[in-house]
């Protein structure tokens, strides 16, 4: 048999009641005193869930902080009681994590405010309290309304309900009737009390709290005279939560717009969001060169069916995440290595794909610097042991010759001959062997136009022979820094090259002009059929080349020489219109000597 409620009007005891709830909000355990605070028998709520004994319009409450562990402050909710009727509690709450069940528990203490309902020396009669235009109404209701209510005359309050005791902190209608309203609310402005929309207020609790009030105002009658109604709702706890929410908006906000990675957001194949390192990424001015642009056009052609695949699995929920390494391209036609990660994301209510692009460039670079030194140091121990192993029966072929020389031959210019080629051989290895060992340069002062006329005189028989024809624009400069063999050997190599690009004949242009002060510019012009954009990055390393039955080694050396005499190397190409190689060397050298 349930225990009769008290039904006196003595002022509620301050009882403490203690609930255990499950992290979803059930109750585990509560104390006995419950059914003296809100009439509910103890067995009656193990098992139920929380929010079906609170005031609809404070389960948001319930929601946003006994779940998210937001503990700012005390909460100030309503609770429904037994009969129905309404109770403003205080409640304060500790989420634990039970170790036995290894699970979320959350203990709630909550206890009403001290209220003197027996104190209702100006409840209006229903005499008294007539609204316009209507018929005689009993308005001693208004104590039972679970809604703080105020009512004033000329900024006056004449009358306050029992609810509303217990927001401003008062155990006593006469704590607070018969005072100024603009006592009340902060900042106060009468002509609020004329209109009809709600509005947020900062009240002022008697103890000196803020309150953060959401009200609307009305007209009535109240003994006879003109008055002016309010309707109060404590949005504190709201606007804290509110509070918390935007400032954690503005710390992930400036955690995305701070990220080295790039995060984004696309929306129907288009950018519809993406952070600053994004255009830094993309090397791209502002926003607008790259929001609501398609995804795909600055993607590498390649990747583009296997990147709507995965935004298609994202979208359709197949998968939660999908990773990928990709090449962009930027407006300069750089290209960008990256890895993204995509996630399923919302814009604007619609399914979208979020992505996190991490820049890979530098990583894939040093990779390949990696490989090249691998593959330098592959050529190395093969060029040396070549040039070891050709060397030693070298010796001995020359040396024999040399004994039949002292012989009468008929023929003794083939001999000569042999003997030339054999030296060309020995050259040869020679280079060879500046992959494989350490060279000093021997540094001195060379007029550079001396070495390339030199080059092209040593060159021109051959070129006329693949019907070639070198075209020399070469002006007598200052001397420059080098070392005359190697910067002889770049030349070889690159009007060789040239000539050798142009198997039915051409032209070949070799201009050398003074770029600066500090720097001479010596360009040698092809009209051969150019050189593929996938090789001109590469050109270089070993074994890199265009020739058939090339290695790639020439150009290595070429570019080692010249790189150690601090210098450098640019390529243009077109498809049918031949190469331009462009060297770059200082004049002076910054070293006394050069250790390749």
């Amino acid at each position: 048999m349930k225990k009769e409620l008290n039904e006196t009007k003595d002022p509620i005891q301050l009882i403490e009641v203690y609930i255990l709830l499950s992290e979803s909000g059930h109750f585990r355990f509560v104390s006995t005193n419950c059914f003296q605070l809100l009439g509910y028998e103890q067995q009656e709520l193990i098992g139920k869930n929380i929010r079906h004994y609170v005031h609809e319009e404070d389960i948001f409450l319930i929601d946003s902080y006994f779940y998210n562990d937001h503990h700012l402050e005390p909460l100030f909710l309503r609770l429904v009681k037994e009969d129905g009727s309404c109770l403003w509690v205080e409640a304060t709450v500790e989420i634990i994590q039970n170790q036995l069940c290894n699970q979320t528990e959350i203990i709630i203490k909550i206890k009403p405010r001290e209220i003197d309902y027996s104190l209702n020396d100006h409840l209006p009669t229903r005499e008294q309290s007539l609204p316009y235009g209507q018929t005689p109404i009993d308005y001693a209701y208004l104590n039972d309304i679970p809604t703080p209510i105020v009512i004033t005359i000329e900024d006056s309050i004449v009358f306050v309900n029992h609810y509303c005791l217990f927001l401003l902190g008062a155990k006593a209608t006469s704590e607070i009737v018969g005072k100024k309203i603009e006592q009340f609310i902060y900042g106060y402005d009468s002509s609020i009390l004329t209109t009809s929309k709600k509005t947020e207020q900062k009240w002022k609790r008697l103890d000196g709290q803020m309150l953060e009030i959401e009200m609307k105002t009305g007209r009535m009658m109240f003994k006879g005279k003109d008055a002016n109604i309010m309707t109060l709702m404590d949005i504190t706890s709201r606007k804290s939560f509110q509070k918390l929410l935007q400032k954690n908006r503005e710390r992930y906000q400036r955690l995305i717009q701070n990220s080295v990675d790039t995060i984004a957001v696309i929306h129907e194949n288009k950018w519809v969001f993406i952070n600053e390192s994004g255009l830094k990424l993309f090397n791209v001015p502002n926003y607008s060169n790259i929001l609501g642009h398609d995804v795909f056009s600055n993607l590498n052609k390649e990747y583009h069916s296997n990147v709507k695949e995965m935004f298609s699995h994202i979208l359709c929920k197949v998968k939660e995440k999908t990773i990928a390494n990709l090449t962009w391209a930027t407006p300069n036609q750089q290209e960008v290595y990256t890895e993204m990660i995509s996630l399923p994301t919302t814009y604007f209510g619609e399914p979208a794909v979020q992505v996190i692009l991490r820049d890979l460039s530098e990583r894939k670079q040093a990779e390949e610097l990696m490989l090249q030194s691998e593959k330098l140091s592959v050529a190395g121990q093969l060029a040396a042991g070549i040039a070891h192993e050709i060397r030693n029966p070298l010796t001995a072929i020359k040396g024999f010759l040399q004994l039949m020389r002292g012989e009468e031959l008929k023929n003794d210019e083939y001999v000569d001959i042999v003997f030339s080629e054999l030296n060309r051989v020995e050259l040869i290895l020679s280079e060879l062997l500046l992959l494989a060992k350490p060279q000093k340069a021997q540094l001195k002062e060379i007029a550079i136009h001396k070495i390339l006329n030199d080059v092209i005189t040593l060159l021109e028989t051959e070129a006329n022979m693949k019907n070639v024809q070198i075209v020399k624009d070469i002006k007598q400069e200052e001397p420059i820094v080098c070392d005359e063999n190697q910067i002889k050997q770049v030349f070889i190599n690159l009007i060789k090259n040239a000539i050798e690009a142009m198997p039915n004949g051409g032209k070949v242009n070799v201009e050398l002009e003074n770029k600066s002060n500090h720097e001479i510019v010596i360009k040698v012009v092809d009209e051969g059929e150019g050189i593929p954009d996938h090789l001109i990055k590469k050109l270089g390393e070993p074994f890199i080349t265009t020739k058939p039955n090339g290695t790639g080694l020439g150009l290595m050396i070429t570019y080692k020489i010249i790189h150690h005499h601090q210098g450098a190397i640019n390529v243009y190409s077109k498809k049918g219109k031949g190469t331009t190689f462009e060297v770059l060397l200082p004049k002076t050298f910054p070293f006394e000597e050069v250790v390749d």
